[in-house]
Formats: C-alpha cells, sequence, structure tokens
C-alpha cells in the first residue's frame, strides 16, 4: 500500500504530522485539492489553484 504524501501549496513542505494543517478542495471550481501547513494558514501565505487559478487566502 503506497501513501500519497501531502505536500503545502504555499511552501511545498510535507505537512505529516502537522496539527492545524489543512486540506480541501478549491472554493472556486472544486476539482482540485489544496493542502495548507499551518505556518502558511497563520502567515495567511498565498496558494493558486492548479485548475482554475483560484488564489487566496483572500
Amino acid at each position: 500500500m503506497v501513501e500519497k504524501q501531502l505536500i503545502c501549496s504555499s511552501c511545498k513542505k510535507r505537512i505529516t504530522n502537522d496539527p492545524g494543517s489543512v486540506v480541501f478542495n478549491c472554493p472556486n471550481c472544486g476539482k482540485s485539492e489544496l493542502v495548507r501547513c499551518s505556518d502558511c494558514r497563520k502567515l495567511a501565505a498565498k496558494y493558486k489553484c492548479s485548475e482554475c487559478g483560484f488564489e487566496g487566502p483572500n
């Protein structure tokens, strides 16, 4: 069984065992899965959907 590695969409670090990290579908198109580490969430670092180009967190 191969485990999927979750990588932060902003800083590209692995979020294994990162309390406060989240995984969610793009709020605009719902097609792409976005991953956010706890540090990028605190900093409100930008992320971009690879499907539709939506940029967040604002």
